[in-house]
């Protein structure tokens, strides 16, 4: 992806501050009452597009919760470099899980 393109993406974002804000709102909600949990990455991959200083990254994961069944999850983080830090395909990492949708979640770093 060339500099143009990420321009692009760029401009894309600022104007639709509806979605930006509802974004903020899931990211907000799930800091305060997601509920902690390990998945497995199966696959990442950085989309070219930076967002606020950080990469963002498509996700395929395997989440695992307790008392419950594994479940497939695609989500989509703009993540910086100390956060992406131990995070490959084949690890596991921490998640935190909107306790109303359990496929809206946040990776939250390297599991340890």
């Amino acid at each position: 992806m060339g500099f143009l393109d990420k321009v692009k993406g760029t401009a894309k974002q600022a104007m639709n501050p509806v979605g930006q804000k509802g974004e903020r709102d899931k990211i907000m909600k799930i800091n305060q009452s997601g509920v902690e949990a390990r998945a497995t990455v199966n696959s990442m991959r950085e989309t070219g597009t930076q967002l606020g200083g950080g990469h963002q990254i498509e996700f395929e994961l395997t989440v695992r919760q307790a008392g419950g069944e594994d479940y497939a999850v695609s989500t989509e983080q703009s993540m910086h470099d100390k956060t992406l830090q131990g995070i490959a395909e084949g690890g596991d990492v921490v998640v935190k899980v909107d306790p109303d949708d359990p496929h809206s979640l946040l990776v939250w770093g390297a599991a340890s």
